[in-house]
């Protein structure tokens, strides 16, 4: 009887020292770290390089990032390995709204769609519903993590989200393509005015099948960005 107790209290133990943080703490932490890497670096340029493989054809992309304040415009230059035509795509998101702009549909208004309108920085803050909850803890490239969980039903793309319990970034996330699962990681993490900023490394796997990685080039802070960057009459 006495071990029986005596199980239980470690027990409540454990579970007390894992839920005291909550969901909604992780979540302030993760949009207090991205309002003051906004509130320091003024207009921000991130240069990046994609690679990936779809229907069995290699694309790589270059793609730029343009950030000033809620504003944002991603531009895309894709290229196919079996054809040397180029071509180009932007999101653009004025403040409010977020258009998508492409040679072949034209410019064309998205739905309203939370995390797009932050669409870079905090996005996995604007992805957890706000009825997720705290599973447990992992250790992921050899930081402990909490897990989150996404109630099913939600409209949530991912299922899972590992979040680093000291520097409360993501590092890795799951969901599901038809039956199979995909994972998400994130690495090679680099401050922004002392901050922990962003992922210069993202792979993405079907499986056990990397289709494709995301690596960051260089990012400036303090660019001079106009307005009218963000002005989709001017695209």
């Amino acid at each position: 009887m006495k071990k029986t107790v005596g199980f239980v209290f470690i027990a409540m133990l454990v579970s007390n020292s894992l839920f005291a943080v909550s969901v909604k703490t992780i979540v302030d932490e993760m949009n207090e770290r991205y309002t003051k890497i906004m509130e320091k670096s003024g207009g921000i340029k991130i240069t990046q390089e994609i690679n990936s493989i779809s229907d069995g054809a290699k694309i790589s992309s270059n793609q730029i990032i343009l950030k000033k304040g809620s504003k944002y415009k991603i531009s895309t230059v894709s290229e196919m390995d079996i054809d040397v035509e180029k071509t180009k795509n932007v999101i653009l998101f004025d403040g409010m709204n977020v258009w998508f702009i492409s040679p072949f549909v034209g410019i064309t208004l998205m739905p309203k769609d939370e995390p797009l309108k932050e669409g870079v920085l905090d996005d996995f803050a604007k992805l957890i519903p706000k009825n997720s909850v705290l599973s447990g803890t992992e250790e992921v490239n050899g930081e402990e993590c909490y897990i989150i969980e996404t109630p099913e039903g939600e409209g949530s793309a991912l299922d899972k989200i590992w979040i680093s319990k000291s520097r409360f970034i993501p590092l890795k996330a799951s969901g599901k393509m038809g039956k199979e699962i995909v994972n998400l990681i994130f690495s090679d993490y680099k401050k922004i005015k002392d901050i922990w900023g962003i992922p210069y490394k993202i792979e993405t796997f079907l499986g056990e099948n990397l289709i494709s990685s995301t690596n960051v080039k260089s990012v400036q802070t303090g660019i001079n960005i106009s307005d009218d960057t963000f002005d989709v009459k001017n695209q």
